[in-house]
Formats: C-alpha cells, structure tokens, sequence
C-alpha cells in the first residue's frame, strides 16, 4: 500500500524542490502558487483554509521532486492529493494530467482534465485527444465536454482546418445525445464554411474527410435542422443530399415531416402520397406513422386502415408497412386480419413485435393452444421471456392463465412423450419460475433440457439464474453443479464455478462457495474479477482477517492494470471494502489512506467522498474539506439518507447546528425506520438548538 512522506520529510523536500526549481527554471515563474512566500507567524494560528493550501503547497513538491527522480505513479499520487487540498489550484491539474496520460492512465487523464479545464486556459491539442478516446469507448456527453472546451480555449483565433473539422465531430456527438440545437449550431458554422471557399481553405481531400458520404451527412444536418426547428435550412439540406443522390421518396417523406412541424397536415399528404407512389423502401415504419399523424390531424383517422389496405395492395412485398398494418388492426380488435398477418410475418421476419403481438392476441381470445406455440417459438429463438416486454409480465402474474398453460403442455407431452418441444418447454418453465411454481419449472426444464442438451449450457445458466433471482439459492447450486458436473462450458471457462460460488454464499455454505470461488480463480489466473470473488465471499461471511488479506493480495496482484474498466471497478470495490474493513477494526487512519486511493483515481466518486468526509467529521478534522466531499455526495444523491446523515454530522462539527438539524431530520425522514447512528445525531443536534423533543410527526 502507498504510504505518503512524513511532514518532516516533506517539509524538507518543499525547501530542495524550490531551490532546484529555481536553479533549472530561472526565469520560468513560481513553481506552484502566485503568493510570495512569509515566514511563519505562530502567534496567528492558521485558518484551515490555510493548511490546507500548506498541505497542497507540500504534496506538490513533494511530487515534483518524485517526478524528477522518474517515481512517476508516486509523484501522480501526491499531485491528485494537492489538488483535493487546494481544489482551485490550476498549477497542480496541469501537472496531473500529462504525468496520467504518460503513465497510460487514460481514464484518470479524463476526469482531471475536466477539472483542470474549469480552472485553467487547457492545451486544446490534449482536449481533442481525449476527446477522441472517450468517444471511441462511447461516452459521448463527456466527449462532448471536451470538445465544447477545446473549441472555447481557441476563440479570438484564426480559424483553422481543425476547427472545422471539431465542429462537425461535436455535431454528431450532439445528434447522439439528442442536442439538437446544439448540434444544428454547430452543423450551420461546418455549411458555412463549405459555401465560403474565399474565408476557408476547404479542398476536396479535406471536404472527404469533413462529410465521409456526402448525400448521408447533408441528410444528418436535415434531421438536425428539423428536430431544432429550423425548418427552412432542414428543406435546404434535404433537397442538397437528394441532388448528391436522387432519392424521390425519401425527399418526399422528409417534406412532408417538414410541413407537419409547420402545421400544414393537407399539404404533407400530399407529399407522402408522391413517396408512396415511388414504392418507399430502407425508411421503416416512419412513413406509415407519419400517415397516421397527418390523418389524425386532418380527422380523418377512421381513413388510416383503409390507406394501409391500398398501399399493402400496392406494394406487398414491405414488410415494414405490414407491420404497422396488422398492429391497426390489433389496436382495431379486428383479431383475425391480425393473427393471419403476423403469422405470415413471423414466418418471414420473426420480430419481438410479431410473437408479442401474436401472444396478446390469443391471450385476449383465450386460446391457449396457440398462445404456449407462439412463446414456445419466441423462446427458442431468444432464450428468454424478455422479448416479449410487458406482455410477458401480464401473462406470468395471470394465475389461471398460467395453470391452463402448463396443463395444456402436459396433456401434449403425454399425448406424444418421445415429441419434445424445446421452446415450449423452456416458455413453460420460464413462467412457472416467474409465478413461484417451482416443481412445474424444475419438470419443463428437465424436458427442455432432454429435448435439446446441445444448449445445456443455455439452458442451465437461465435455470440457475432464474432460480437464484427468486431468492432459492440451494437449487440453483444444484443446477450450476450440474453444469459443471456435465462440462456444459470448456475447462478453461470458470462461468458456472463463478456462479456456483455465489449461490452457495447466499446459502450459508461459506467453505464450499470458497472452494468454487477459488477453482474459478484458479481457471482464470488473469481475472480480477474470478480472484475478487474469493474475498467477497470472505467479507461476506464476516472472516474479517481473512478479507483483508485476500483484498490486499487482489490489489497487490492487478493494480498495475489500468486498461480493463472491470479491473478498475475491481480495484474501486476492494478498496472500499478494505476502508471499511479498517473503519470496524478501528484503524482510521488506514481507513482513510483507502478511501483517499479510490478519490486518487476516481476523484469524484460519490461513496468515497461521503465515507471519507465523515471520517473527517467524526474525528473533527479537515472539516472544511469534508463539508466539500459530503455536499458533493448529497448533490448526486439528495434521497441518500447515509449521506443526509454526513452532512448534517459535519455541520454539527462546524457548530452550524440549524444546518445540522434540518439535514439530518430529512435523514431520519428519509427512511421509515431511521438507523440508530442518524437518530443519535438528530439527538446531538436538538440539544444544541434547545429542542430535546425530538420530532417524531411523519
């Protein structure tokens, strides 16, 4: 584990630091602060607001000097301590985020670097980059964020290439996190430039990278012109990607989307019968709910089935517009032209849409023999009952339904013993674990199982699964035994032990699930995840030595990796649970030690800020900070009664006792049966105002 220097010693590093700075970086500025530095004045205590920035002061020489000795993972540890001291110091983010990034910490670059722009004129060179690493692992808003600050640390300027390029990459990422003005402002500055050669140098080998397909990225900026309301400059780009390349319906339909938004309902009829006259394809079921938009607007919507029915005529082969077609007649009750459609759809295309249609339609008409054939066939398809959304629920919670189902899967089963129906037996299942009759779900399953024990593996993972979601843990061990039993995964695949080990946590069986916990980790040497789950059961079961030394061993073995997220959030995970390990064993100061690593990398991180600044409060120290980390909590979780229950403690400890008491009566408020620790508190806080009756009205 990181031990921080002493005081002492980093008293004398601030000294030699300052000196060597000075020496190598004559004429370079101050080091750290703009403050000149004054001799001590004892008989003025600090403020501490001021140790604080003496503490910042220290940890940062401290780490400069680290750095210098190429001790960099130590010396990047001390700077993010820095700037949890002194959390407006902009020279300690600077520092913090090359000295991550040269270390290969990509993630931890991310997060200060948005700290460090709001403190700081950021380099936009770096912003861009990180930028680019996090839209390439999907986290758009916060990609987003770097680029709106790259953009903004180049105004007063001269426009270049990369700036146009910027823009139209922030435009995409606004279109997918659905800003779209946003995304349209930026789009009209890129179209700006493209129709203003004489002011931007923009040539072909530029413009190829700027739109990729031309005709698509014009259509996006329609999209984004429509959804913003700028309907003019949506009908400009639209018509510019049909001239690209000529797509008559498309143009059409996004015509008469226009003149919806603009109200005129009559003339985007007309609109959508010229697309549907050019046979309307790769636009999917938009047309046809825009038609009934249109319609309804004109009250004529008794005239949709009707208009569907024609275009079917028309065009039999869109499988799109027979969709929506036979979900009208579902929404009309005509159950019958429902049913004939999806059934030859599903044929077709099977879709979530079609078997859930089908499963309402018999559900409402009592025909069960069909009903138990349509979720047979969607489950075999997928495995699961999700697929069929709410109207699986609705089935499941039907206990006469349910009855008449499993008897009616029975009675063919009997009829035909050596015909199994796979996906019939596993539906059957399914629903019988979801209604709690678990003897019919251990029988189906076993049929399933019979019928196709090529999909063992399936099959016993959703058994297990489903068992241990409705709290039997004894019989899922049993079924993930099983799988293991009958190599239902390659031996280098630990799945099931992972799984088995869990179960028989739950279960009470602390050595066996140990034993299962350890063989996983044993198959997946290189998985933090299969290795963490040894000490999780330890902590579990309460084995308080034993946890705390397998979490040691877990950090001591993968720390190094900062590439996987899963092994981070493992390392997150054993550092929490170590602090609490500590906090039961009366170890503080360690306890804190853990929780500042986890804020060392993860220095927003919402349950360490709160345990950490309650250790503080509770001690009476670094209240000020803790006031900051515990505020920090509540913001992101205001119902979070643990977290009321700091805020107040610490304002208790600052002697802001009003404050105090109305946080921590929304602690106690917040449960129906408040811990013990908050109504303590609440009673602490009461005497100090002169309320000792404590209120007790809901």
């Amino acid at each position: 584990m990181f031990s921080p220097p002493t005081r002492p010693a980093i008293r004398a590093l601030i000294l030699a630091v300052l000196v060597a700075s000075t020496a190598q970086n004559a004429g370079a500025g101050p080091l750290f602060l703009e403050d000149t530095p004054t001799l001590l004045q004892p008989e003025h205590p600090r403020t501490e607001a001021e140790r604080d920035r003496v503490e910042a002061i220290s940890l940062f020489a401290a780490g400069r000097m680290l750095q210098r000795q190429q001790k960099n993972a130590e010396a990047l540890r001390l700077y993010q301590r820095a700037l949890r001291c002194d959390p407006d110091a902009a020279t300690v983010a600077r520092a913090i985020v090359p000295l991550a990034f040269r270390l290969q910490r990509h993630a931890v670059a991310v997060r200060y670097t948005l700290k460090a722009a709001v403190l700081d004129q950021p380099d936009p060179l770096l912003l861009r980059r990180l930028g680019g690493y996090l839209t390439a692992h999907g986290d758009w808003v916060r990609a987003v964020e770097l680029y709106e600050k790259a953009l903004a640390a180049r105004v007063g300027a001269d426009e270049t290439d990369d700036d146009i390029l910027l823009q139209m990459e922030m435009g995409r990422l606004y279109y997918l996190v659905e800003s779209y003005d946003k995304a349209a402002e930026c789009f009209k500055h890129v179209l700006y430039a493209l129709d203003h050669k004489d002011e931007f140098a923009l040539d072909d080998e530029l413009k190829k990278v700027l739109l990729g397909e031309p005709s698509l990225a014009y259509n996006l900026f329609g999209e984004c012109f429509l959804k913003s309301g700028r309907l003019d400059e949506a009908a400009t780009a639209f018509r510019k990607s049909h001239e690209i390349a000529p797509n008559n319906a498309r143009l059409e339909l996004n015509l008469a989307r226009i003149d919806v938004k603009r109200d005129k309902p009559a003339e985007a009829l007309k609109h959508l019968q010229a697309c549907f006259k050019q046979k309307v394809t790769d636009e999917g079921i938009s047309p046809y709910k825009l038609l009934a938009e249109v319609l309804e607007k004109l009250g004529r919507s008794e005239e949709l089935i009707d208009w569907l029915e024609k275009l079917h005529d028309d065009n039999p082969d869109d499988i799109p517009l027979e969709y929506f077609l036979a979900e009208q007649y579902l929404k009309a009750k005509q159950y019958d032209k429902a049913e004939r459609l999806y059934i030859v759809l599903v044929e077709k295309t099977p879709a979530p849409t079609g078997y859930r249609n089908l499963a309402k339609i018999y559900r409402r008409t009592d025909c069960y023999a069909k009903l138990l054939d349509t979720l047979g066939k969607s489950v075999e398809k997928t495995g699961v009952l999700e697929t069929l959304g709410a109207e699986a629920q609705t089935i499941s919670s039907n206990a006469k339904l349910i009855k008449a189902l499993i008897e009616t899967a029975r009675e063919r089963h009997k009829a035909e013993p050596e015909k199994i129906d796979f996906g019939t037996s596993l539906a059957v299942a399914l629903l019988a674990v979801e209604s709690e009759q678990f003897d019919a779900a251990d029988e189906f399953f076993r049929l399933a199982l019979r019928a196709k024990p090529d999909r063992a593996t399936e099959l016993l993972l959703v058994w297990g699964t489903a068992l241990r979601i409705e709290g039997r843990p004894a019989e899922a061990a049993k079924v993930f035994q099983r799988a293991i039993d009958e190599n239902a995964l390659p031996k280098d695949n630990p799945m099931f032990y992972f799984y088995l080990a869990g179960v028989l946590a739950e279960d009470d069986r602390i050595d066996e699930a140990l034993a299962a916990a350890q063989k996983a980790a044993e198959i997946k040497p290189d998985s933090s995840r299969y290795h963490g789950a040894v000490a999780r059961i330890l902590y579990y079961a309460k084995r308080r030595n034993e946890t705390t030394k397998a979490y040691r061993r877990l950090i001591d073995k993968f720390d190094y990796d900062y590439e996987s997220h899963e092994n981070r959030m493992v390392m997150r995970d054993a550092r929490l649970a170590l602090s609490n390990l500590c906090v039961l064993q009366g170890n503080l100061p360690e306890a804190e030690e853990w929780l500042e690593q986890v804020l060392d990398e993860f220095p927003d991180d919402v349950g360490a800020s709160n345990d950490l600044g309650y250790l503080w409060a509770d001690q009476g120290k670094h209240l000020q900070r803790a006031l900051r980390m515990i505020r920090h909590a509540v913001e992101a979780e205001p119902d979070n009664a643990a977290y009321r229950d700091s805020l107040g403690w610490v304002y208790y400890r600052l002697g802001r006792y009003k404050e105090a008491v109305a946080e921590l009566e929304k602690a106690a408020d917040a449960e129906d049966d408040p811990d013990a620790v908050i109504l303590d508190h609440l009673g602490d806080a009461y005497l100090k105002v002169n309320k000792p009756q404590m209120n007790t009205d809901k």
